[in-house]
């Protein structure tokens, strides 16, 4: 379903049990994603905003999201506008909570905020979601400055580096290569447990431009550290970048055999395989 797009998984519709949140996690676990989107239409409809319904909420647009119904995502996502409505504080909610303060909006649902325009362009595309990522990266950085206790200078970290790596995937992904790598040298230097997926990722867009060198340097500092599946998937994208791609279908099926699941060879490898005319 979730390759068929919004428009198939719309058509979809199956019986629910009984409407209640052990149910909806049931679903969930279940794997019935869809249901529980719809169990949740019942769960949040004509719900007053609390800590409760925004956790549901939360859950809503992660399976929106990952279902692709992006325009309905978008829709809901409107009423919640920058994430500063008066009910989204506890303040508002203060006979339920009497001494809590600030936002009751959790960080996973800011991260789905953030990169929601990735997938709607009439809200700005990738660069409305960079705006937005930002901006939640000021306030992050805004806090780090004004102290924390450690516990919780960790935990913003931890969300910041969450964030930045979103930010880097997004460049990515709009062929913004350099800059990309530009913040993925900044995420090893503040969070250097790190390092070794952040290299990985660094190799494969320095292969992706066709700078051999910095991809072969780089390599050579981690290679021993790397599974066996990721130095497969590492001499597959080298073999692109030299447009050998008959050498590199070896290594991407290799890396499948490693790990089944590993969609981003099995399609790497097809890619090989239509570059060398093999298509049946």
């Amino acid at each position: 379903m979730k390759y068929h797009g919004e428009m198939a998984a719309q058509r979809l519709q199956t019986t629910l049990p009984p409407v209640s949140e052990s149910n909806l996690r049931h679903l969930v676990k279940e794997g019935r994603l869809l249901s529980a989107v719809n169990m949740l239409t019942e769960l949040l409809n004509s719900a007053e905003m609390s800590v409760k319904t925004i956790r549901l909420w939360t859950l809503r647009f992660a399976l929106l999201v990952k279902l692709k119904l992006y325009s309905t995502a978008e829709v809901e996502m409107a009423m919640f506008g920058n994430l500063d409505n008066c009910d989204l504080y506890y303040e508002f909610h203060a006979a339920e909570h009497h001494t809590k303060r600030g936002s009751i909006i959790p960080w996973s649902f800011r991260l789905l905020w953030s990169i929601l325009p990735l997938h709607c362009p009439s809200i700005g595309g990738l660069y409305g979601a960079l705006d937005r990522m930002y901006g939640l990266v000021y306030h992050l950085d805004q806090a780090l400055l004004a102290g924390l206790p450690y516990v919780q200078e960790q935990r913003v970290i931890k969300y910041k580096t969450s964030l930045l790596v979103q930010v880097a995937g997004a460049l990515a992904g709009s062929g913004s290569i350099q800059p990309a790598i530009k913040l993925l040298k900044q995420i090893k230097t503040f969070q250097p447990e790190l390092s070794l997926p952040v290299s990985n990722a660094m190799i494969r867009l320095y292969y992706q431009v066709g700078n051999i060198f910095k991809g072969e340097t780089l390599l050579g500092e981690i290679q021993d550290r790397l599974s066996e599946e990721e130095r497969e998937m590492n001499a597959g994208f080298k073999l692109i970048a030299h447009g050998e791609y008959s050498e590199a279908y070896q290594h991407f099926a290799r890396a499948v055999n490693v790990n089944p699941t590993n969609t981003v060879a099995s399609i790497n490898g097809a890619v090989c395989l239509l570059y060398l005319g093999r298509l049946g």
